[in-house]
């Protein structure tokens, strides 16, 4: 018995970088690191200049 053959085309990735909700996915992954990294900025600021005071 032979194997079926695959004829679909292979997944491309810059068709899936075109899709909105990839891009808009993309978009709310950066913004949520540039508010960890604040929120980080922030506390080590904070505990910093209370311990060194």
């Amino acid at each position: 018995m032979t194997e079926p053959t695959d004829n679909r085309p292979p997944v491309q990735l810059e068709d899936e970088r075109k899709n909105p909700v990839f891009r808009f996915g993309q978009a709310v992954a950066g913004f949520m690191l540039v508010v960890w990294a604040g929120v980080l900025a922030l506390v080590f600021f904070l505990v910093f200049r209370f311990w060194l005071s």
